[in-house]
């Protein structure tokens, strides 16, 4: 490993022991817990044969997040793992001024010996999911299984796919989006197509045309944050009711009075962004077979697929 940078090198020589990130081993840095040949070091530190790297993994913090009994439409259940299909609106984990009404409130009334598995504040989870998009959510329910899982999503091992309504109708009926992520240098909070970003690959297939607009399977190769919505929007079919990412949808000069009654009609029915996890597929952590759960439709989705149906019919 010499020459290799620490922030490198950690994740892959801790793997089966910790499961760290760069960005948590630069924590880990900051917190004391890393020290390379006794003195804290920087996480762009070159390594040297004889070098000397002290780990210490620190016991979970204490923190107080009340369990609630709010209702969870659970897909699959086992030992080692809870799959919820998490509803638009509610989300994954507390944050600062949500310390309540998320789906980690919910899940520790249910599994209370969750607390502490996964870290601080996301006992069990090992992805997430926007707060306005619904669909297959997975909860681990122990450390090990939490590991193991977060290691299949690390290695692209579970297959995911979405169901979106998009503006307007792709050119092609299955296409491919290959464009790095980064979070935007002047919004912190959103992400943005660019060529020192991660690597990030989505696959689409038009399963109706709608005209106006366009329902679609949506595969996502890599799990970046907001992938599908950034890359959507890129190619000019953002989800629909996106507030974020979803823009004015294009109207040439082609589009009919009655389509522009029906997205007229659409968008007064659409009060989140059209986005659903409706598959994943993975093999348990614990036993040689795979695991397929769908996640059906919430009525809003469905309920604009139908008005959908209904105006092209006209």
């Amino acid at each position: 490993s010499a020459g290799r940078r620490l922030d490198a090198y950690l994740p892959s020589a801790l793997a089966g022991t910790l499961d760290v990130s760069r960005s948590r081993v630069q924590a880990l840095i900051d917190e004391g817990n890393i020290l390379l040949n006794g003195s804290k070091p920087k996480a762009s530190a070159r390594l040297c044969p004889g070098d000397v790297v002290d780990v210490t993994i620190p016991a979970p913090k204490q923190w107080d997040v009340a369990a609630e009994d709010l209702p969870l439409d659970i897909v699959y259940e086992d030992d080692d793992i809870l799959v919820i299909n998490k509803p638009r609106g509610m989300g994954v984990h507390p944050a600062a001024g949500h310390w309540s009404g998320t789906l980690v409130n919910a899940i520790l009334s249910r599994c209370p010996d969750l607390a502490g598995i996964g870290g601080e504040i996301r006992p069990g989870i090992v992805h997430r999911l926007d707060k306005d998009t619904s669909g297959v959510l997975i909860v681990a329910k122990n450390d090990e299984v939490h590991w193991k899982m977060s290691r299949l999503f690390a290695e692209r091992k579970v297959f995911k796919q979405y169901r979106a309504i998009v503006y307007g109708v792709p050119e092609s009926a299955v296409g491919i989006i290959d464009a790095p992520l980064r979070r935007s240098q002047r919004n912190r909070q959103i992400f943005t197509i660019d060529k020192r970003g991660r690597p990030a690959r989505t696959q689409f297939t038009i399963l109706k045309d709608y005209r106006i607009m366009a329902y679609l399977a949506v595969v996502l190769a890599t799990g970046r944050t907001h992938q599908a919505r950034v890359h959507l929007q890129s190619i000019g079919h953002p989800v629909v009711g996106d507030p974020v990412y979803g823009g004015k949808p294009r109207q040439g000069s082609a589009v009919s009075a009655k389509d522009v009654a029906l997205l007229k009609k659409v968008q007064s029915e659409v009060h989140r962004q059209l986005l659903h996890a409706y598959l994943v597929r993975f093999q348990h952590p614990f036993f040689d077979k795979d695991i397929e759960i769908i996640a059906p439709l919430p009525d809003d989705f469905s309920r604009i697929l139908n008005i959908l149906e209904a105006g092209i019919e006209l």
